[in-house]
């Protein structure tokens, strides 16, 4: 994914203007924390067909989105797969693959 297209910049703005710039995760637990990055709940590289869904996307901050990977498998950390047992793709969106 091209996290430098225009396409993914507007969608970007449009997913941290709903959340109100505020981190997601941090609000789970009753704080206010600025957020300044996009994270796909369903990874692009396993689920492409998501990539663009809105409702795949949360805003958080840095380093709540650093606790989701595992940045040396690149996999998911327990924290990442509880975000996709929240959030539950709707019964109209494109197939994942």
């Amino acid at each position: 994914m091209d996290y430098k297209s225009k396409r993914w910049l507007h969608l970007r703005n449009a997913v941290l203007r709903r959340d109100k710039f505020n981190c997601r995760d941090a609000a789970r637990y009753g704080r206010r924390e600025l957020a300044t990055t996009v994270h796909h709940v369903y990874p692009v590289e396993d689920f492409p067909g998501w990539q663009w869904c809105e409702w795949n996307l949360i805003s958080v901050s840095q380093a709540a989105h650093n606790s989701f990977h595992d940045r040396t498998t690149g996999k998911l950390t327990d924290r990442g797969l509880a975000w996709q047992r929240r959030v539950i793709p709707p019964p109209n969106s494109p197939p994942p693959f």
